[in-house]
């Protein structure tokens, strides 16, 4: 009887082992959950994650979009790889950032403010990243739409970049842009951005928020040296990642710069979301000086994000009005795209919406637009 009970112990405790060692594995740290990215408009509506095919029977090698539906959690891991760790950085502030005078040079990587050595990019010519003498564009998460043409068609406007490889099918003579966003799009990114089918390529979304494309400064550099440094030789003017404007994504681009050695970075990429025009002016200012490189903002809107009152309608206007005379008027900013045109600005001030309920330009797009 006695050897009976050892034997059920010994049988129970075998089966608790194997529970343990089938169960549920961890995620892998560099997953992208894009299923509460309020902030952020959840890797933005419907194009961040979403898969296309090919249109095959277009002349212009573009992608027509499915109509599927996007997965909130996506996993797919660099170079078939599994990343070492996940990016999180030592200054865990999330308020909006004020930078130093517009005079200084240096980038802060810590809360108390040390300047690191100036990285050495290797340059293109400012000319080359808005030869149209057009500086704005169409953050586009709104897929093949007839309404595509009316904002095309404004003066200002002259390109277009949808969160994705993917661009419309017609892009009405504007300059389309495919973005590698994070490690979720490198197969659809390699398939798709090959000489010849854009001019232009967009570095990963906010790789030092954890909600967008999370990863650490080395692990955006190698991502940056095997997918999108080679597209320098056939043509492409590279634009680097775009961080948030805070400390975090200060302290991200900072390392960004010192890992990538030896990269071709054409033009410096940032989002911005405040509620004081004066301070974009600032920061973009910080930015240029410090990477002696034009620059993008890829998405901005006069939005608090700190707790406080957000602007009125005519806030937003003024706050339009000023960023918009800056960009117009400074030969090292190359390209603005304001937030959003897309129906659900999902959590950012509505007072910034693009997009009219009748799917035109509402009148702060034709503050930018023209």
């Amino acid at each position: 009887m006695a050897a009976f009970k050892l034997f059920n112990i010994l049988a129970l405790a075998s089966v608790a082992l194997l529970a343990l060692q089938s169960g549920p594995t961890s995620v892998n740290a560099l997953t992208t959950d894009r299923s509460h990215v309020a902030r952020y408009a959840r890797g933005h509506e419907v194009v961040a994650a979403a898969k296309r095919k090919r249109d095959a029977t277009s002349s212009s090698g573009r992608c027509k979009p499915k109509s599927t539906t996007i997965t909130s959690t996506t996993t797919s891991p660099y170079d078939n790889s599994t990343p070492t760790s996940s990016w999180s950085s030592s200054s865990p502030d999330s308020s909006p950032y004020t930078p130093a005078s517009s005079s200084s040079v240096s980038v802060y990587v810590s809360q108390t403010p040390t300047p690191t050595p100036t990285p050495t990019p290797t340059p293109t010519p400012a000319s080359t990243g808005s030869s149209s003498g057009k500086k704005w564009g169409l953050g586009w998460p709104n897929g093949d739409t007839d309404y595509l043409s009316t904002f095309a068609a404004r003066p200002n406007v002259g390109f277009i970049y949808t969160w994705s490889p993917y661009l419309p099918t017609n892009i009405y003579g504007l300059k389309g842009i495919p973005m590698l966003w994070g490690y979720d799009q490198i197969s659809d990114f390699q398939s798709l951005v090959v000489a010849g089918y854009a001019n232009y390529v967009l570095g990963m979304n906010e790789p030092n928020e954890p909600s967008q494309s999370n990863m650490s400064p080395s692990d955006g550099a190698s991502l940056w040296q095997q997918y999108i440094n080679p597209l320098k030789d056939q043509g492409y003017y590279l634009v680097s990642p775009a961080c948030t404007n805070d400390q975090t994504g200060l302290d991200w681009m900072a390392g960004f710069f010192q890992d990538c050695s030896g990269c071709h970075i054409d033009a410096v990429a940032f989002h911005f979301y405040g509620t004081d025009a004066q301070a974009f002016i600032t920061y973009a200012t910080q930015l240029h000086n410090t990477y002696n490189l034009p620059i993008w903002v890829t998405e901005f809107a006069d939005q608090s994000f700190s707790g406080g009152a957000q602007a009125t309608q005519d806030e937003v206007y003024a706050f339009a009005g000023t960023v918009a005379n800056f960009v117009d008027s400074t030969s090292w900013f190359e390209v603005a795209f304001p937030f959003g045109v897309m129906s659900n600005l999902q959590g950012v001030n509505t007072a910034n919406s693009l997009l009219a309920g009748d799917n035109t330009p509402t009148s702060l797009a034709y503050e930018y637009f023209g």
